[in-house]
């Protein structure tokens, strides 16, 4: 039987040191994968998914048992990428990096390795969506990553980015329009 959260929190508060290794392990792609995808840049967000689970262990204890614990990993990880940002002075989430590297942080996050064809399939589809996603204001960009990507309720995101839920659905509406919008005008930003 795999243990809650709130089991691995309490077990870690109680002295089980390796409770937060088993926390991080569950958390680290996704993290990583949603700092990356809002930063657009791979080397910055390796040190950004750091600084995250820094915070998280500095910060453990005062963690409500009563929140939702994804919930409030994913509020440190916006708001240390949006602190990240300004002290970097970017403020637009245009820039594009593709790296080749094969042996990127990213790379081996993954536990499993794919067929070829898979992997060709998932950087090609990664590759459109990053096309597709870098027209969108960061807040509409945000709310569909966390609505898609780490498959959390509006209401989740709502509590994520301290915004009412009606402005969350609406940023996600005006998003996907815009999405929408954008593959049927150019449609040569998919090839």
């Amino acid at each position: 039987m795999e243990l809650t959260d709130q089991e691995i929190i309490e077990s870690y508060i109680e002295g089980n040191k390796e409770s937060l290794n088993i926390l991080v392990n569950k958390y680290l792609s996704h993290i990583y994968n949603f700092v990356k995808r809002l930063y657009n840049n791979e080397s910055d967000a390796t040190d950004i998914t750091q600084e995250v689970f820094i915070k998280v262990w500095k910060n453990i204890r005062k963690y409500n048992p009563n929140q939702n614990f994804k919930t409030w990993l994913f509020t440190i990880a916006r708001n240390t990428t949006v602190d990240w940002m300004r002290k970097k002075k970017v403020y637009t989430f245009s820039d594009l990096e593709s790296p080749d590297d094969d042996e990127s942080f990213g790379d081996k996050l993954i536990d499993s390795e794919p067929l070829p064809e898979a992997i060709f399939t998932q950087k090609e589809l990664k590759t459109n969506l990053e096309k597709l996603l870098i027209v969108l204001h960061p807040d509409q960009k945000t709310v569909i990553l966390l609505h898609i990507s780490e498959d959390m309720t509006f209401d989740e995101i709502s509590k994520v980015l301290k915004k009412p839920l009606n402005t969350i659905k609406s940023h996600y509406r005006r998003g996907i329009e815009k999405l929408r919008k954008n593959i049927v005008n150019a449609p040569n930003l998919i090839d």
